[in-house]
């Protein structure tokens, strides 16, 4: 299990199951260091979310720096049993991980910002329960401004809005861009740029065949399955995905909006 910036590895430790996070070694020790230190602080900030990864400990002093998360025995990242879920689960991670970024965006001073948002950054505890994980590349926006320019560009595991990748500019609105990007994972099992082992913009790609009627050529084979009973929430969830993942930020909600959608979505029993 790996994202940008370090590899994860799991273990037993005192009768506990662990999730150790250590960090990429280069050249740089101190950048390494710095992410370590932005993970660890976010992370005990959010520390008592349930959508969040708890933190038992860290150790800065080694070569190589870590932190030790407390982990169920029987845990999964979204990244590898994605596909194997029903609809319903789906749907409830992506409330889960909504929820966790609210309370980032909404609970602090300023918004905290994510920007390294992917199915790379979640992880399935033994309930069932979404948390995220990985808040070393977070951005803290400065008082009273929206936005935020940063001088150097991370490649990040998620799907980066044109704003970051070609102005290095991060609003509350990137993370939502990453988040729409999840939704249609979780929809389709496709990555953000591939299709059928070919590179396609999913956004551009399931747009497309909306456009067409013609979803039910991009869904999860789990999900077309179950697609009698579920298709006006297949249809609101696909609609969201899409506001989300316009290139446009303003055009997108924000993650309060999104949030509120899903639970709309997942209460809806009757055709919109």
């Amino acid at each position: 299990m790996r994202d940008s910036t370090g590899y994860y590895i799991s273990g037993i430790f005192q009768q506990r199951s662990i999730l150790v996070k250590k960090f990429h070694f280069s050249g740089n020790g101190d950048k390494w260091a710095s992410y370590a230190v932005n993970d660890i602080v976010v992370t005990v900030l959010m520390n008592h979310h349930k959508n969040v990864m708890k933190v038992l400990g860290c150790c800065l002093d080694l070569k190589v720096p870590a932190i030790i998360y407390e982990i169920g025995i029987n845990y999964g990242l979204l990244d590898n049993i994605g596909r194997s879920l029903s609809w319903s689960n789906r749907l409830k991670i992506a409330k889960d991980i909504a929820n966790a970024l609210v309370y980032l965006h909404t609970a602090f001073p300023t918004p905290i910002i994510h920007t390294n948002l992917s199915t790379k950054s979640i992880v399935i505890d033994s309930n069932g329960v979404a948390k995220l994980v990985d808040f070393s590349l977070c951005v803290a926006l400065p008082p009273g401004e929206s936005q935020v320019k940063v001088d150097t560009i991370v490649w990040a595991t998620g799907s980066l809005d044109s704003d970051y990748l070609t102005r290095g500019i991060i609003t509350e609105k990137s993370d939502v861009y990453m988040f729409g990007f999840i939704l249609l994972e979780l929809l389709t099992g496709h990555r953000p740029f591939q299709v059928d082992h070919k590179y396609h913009p999913l956004a551009e790609y399931v747009k497309n065949l909306v456009d067409k009627n013609e979803l039910s050529k991009i869904l999860d084979p789990i999900i077309l399955e179950e697609r009698g009973e579920i298709e006006h929430q297949l249809q609101a969830f696909t609609r969201l995905a899409l506001r989300c993942t316009v290139k446009r930020g303003a055009d997108r909600p924000y993650i309060m909006d999104v949030a509120k959608e899903l639970v709309r979505i997942h209460r809806s029993v009757h055709p919109i």
